[in-house]
């Protein structure tokens, strides 16, 4: 099965195995890439895995609100279920809980999976459609909810340190609160992408040489289709070696699973998950949720306010090719130089741990 799917924590797709078989079998297609003796590669075979994931999720979304509603066209002809009615009903059911911005994304990447399913049908109205909606979306003001990715990084050490001071907490209470600070810490000095921090896998993407770890994850598996090396801070070795040492034992299958980060049950843990455990470590800290993707905005903005004319630190770190990127999503703000610079950002002034 070629697709893969990742439920994000406010709705729910329709699994892969029970789409409509038309369509799951024109997806398949669309994704195959041919040997170098023929040229049957599929229409998005040259999208990297990220992309790819996320329009499979878009489109699961929308088949799962038609068949939770008796709507789903099971056994139609392919992409018989995108009409405008079903299309119409959906933007108006999503609308009232989601952004603007991310409608018209949505609505955006379900006309791409539709284009590809069937791309001898002529899928003007729905590109007019997403093109109305789009004029429409308003980036929401996030300014109130950044906060200093100095506090970030503070309150993943911290709670690091508070597992290892909870003498009465159980070991596996322990390791879940190590856990999800080393997770905040990390976010705090290199923000990746929710799906790269979950994938994290020990001796693959995250390798140890000497006493030094580094991140390593190949292009394929990052949104911007390059791929990500960074050498991790002097801080970061002794946290990462006593997580791996001592705290991931703890959880069950440590041994047979290479996934860094475990869930309480002894399984890999997944964006959901990963996404879940730092909204409610922020929320308790600054009385609001920080999820994985607002620590870039949260980096941005505080390498706006402190080195506002180094904007190439902020463009490094965070994969941007574009200074028109990171001004436009994030807040206007070269490798090894950058990430040292972004190092003495958060080791600038001393901490209180026991706070």
């Amino acid at each position: 099965m070629i697709g893969r799917l990742r439920n994000p924590p406010s709705q729910k797709a329709l699994p892969l195995p029970d789409w409509p078989r038309a369509d799951r079998e024109a997806w398949d297609a669309a994704q195959v890439t041919g040997n170098i003796l023929d040229d049957h590669d599929g229409i998005i075979s040259h999208l990297n895995a990220q992309t790819r994931d996320d329009l499979t999720r878009r489109y699961a979304y929308f088949l799962f609100f038609l068949a939770r509603q008796g709507r789903l066209e099971r056994d139609g002809a392919v992409a018989a279920s995108v009409t405008a009615e079903n299309i119409l009903d959906y933007v108006r059911s999503l609308g009232p809980r989601v952004s603007s911005v991310t409608l018209a994304q949505s609505l955006y990447k379900i006309s791409r999976v539709a284009g590809c399913l069937d791309p001898g049908q002529d899928w003007g109205w729905l590109r007019r459609l997403c093109k109305r909606i789009d004029l429409r979306a308003k980036p929401r003001d996030r300014r109130s909810d950044v906060v200093e990715i100095k506090d970030l990084f503070r309150l993943g050490r911290r709670l690091m340190y508070q597992a290892d001071k909870a003498d009465l907490s159980t070991a596996l209470s322990r390791a879940l609160l190590y856990r999800d600070g080393l997770i905040i810490a990390l976010l705090s000095t290199d923000p990746l992408r929710s799906a790269n921090i979950t994938a994290l896998e020990i001796g693959r993407t995250l390798i140890k040489d000497g006493t030094t770890w580094s991140l390593s994850i190949p292009a394929e598996e990052t949104k911007a289709g390059r791929p990500h090396f960074a050498v991790l801070p002097d801080w970061s070795t002794p946290c990462i070696d006593r997580y791996v040492d001592h705290y991931r034992p703890l959880f069950r299958n440590a041994e047979a699973i290479t996934r860094l980060w475990l869930s309480r049950i002894g399984r890999p843990l997944d964006d959901s998950s990963l996404y879940r455990a730092v909204c409610k470590r922020t929320r308790e800290a600054f009385g609001k949720p920080i999820n994985p993707h607002l620590f870039r905005s949260c980096f941005a903005t505080s390498t706006a306010v402190h080195h506002g004319a180094n904007l190439g630190l902020a463009m490094t770190v965070l994969g941007h090719q574009d200074s028109k990127v990171t001004t436009r999503h994030y807040n206007q703000a070269k490798m090894i130089d950058a990430v040292r610079a972004y190092q003495e950002v958060l080791l600038a002034e001393p901490e209180d741990q026991e706070q």
